[in-house]
């Protein structure tokens, strides 16, 4: 399979305080059928540095405060050439003395096979205490996927066991902890404590009937 790519980023920053990233970019598939080679997948970020703020100069202990979110989708073609074309092979049987040869499906193709795309959203906070010696960054985010490609089981009179769709969609949620704490820092040594702690949460698999 090949994949041609365009991909466009603009980033703005204020005084190291506020931080803005949007991202877009479009792909083509060979392994979509030409009405559904394009996917476009754009995303956004932005950062709030609360500890360039005048206010945060009171609390000299805080080294760092950062308040991240960000929204985004991705996409995935990961699946096997031809899936929406007609492929046929030779098979061979005989009739008497003769030897006939007929043309075989490999496959039912799905000429609407679409890329399958993942919208992230997500929201971060960053903290930082005693000059760094301490930092906790804690992310929760929800996943959705939608249009998922699966080999869909079919019906034994079709004469094929399965067929690639584009079919159900999965919520992946979560929260993740993370605690960094460096415990010594001299010249020649220095033992760094981290500590990670995720909490994921799986859920809404919607399963779509069989398209013929």
């Amino acid at each position: 399979s090949l994949r041609l790519s365009y991909f466009a980023r603009a980033f703005y920053g204020y005084k190291e305080k506020y931080m803005i990233t949007a991202t877009v970019r479009a792909d083509a598939s060979t392994v979509f059928s030409p009405k559904h080679k394009w996917g476009c997948f754009p995303s956004f970020s932005a950062a709030w540095n609360l500890k360039k703020e005048e206010w945060m100069d009171r609390f000299y202990n805080v080294s760092m405060l950062k308040v991240r979110a960000g929204w985004g989708v991705v996409g995935n073609d990961r699946i096997s050439n031809f899936l929406s074309m007609n492929l046929y092979e030779n098979t061979k049987y005989g009739v008497g003395t003769t030897q006939n040869v007929v043309l075989t499906p490999q496959h039912i193709a799905n000429y609407d096979l679409k890329w399958e795309g993942s919208t992230t959203t997500n929201i971060g906070l960053d903290l930082g205490f005693y000059d760094s010696r301490l930092n906790i960054t804690a992310d929760a985010f929800v996943k959705d996927t939608k249009d998922l490609l699966i080999a869909q089981n079919l019906a034994f009179v079709t004469g094929f066991a399965s067929q690639w769709q584009n079919v159900g969609k999965i919520r992946n949620s979560g929260v993740e902890l993370s605690v960094n704490s460096v415990n010594f820092n001299k010249k020649n040594f220095f033992f760094r404590l981290p500590f990670t702690v995720i909490k994921t949460i799986f859920c809404s698999f919607k399963k779509c009937y069989v398209k013929l």
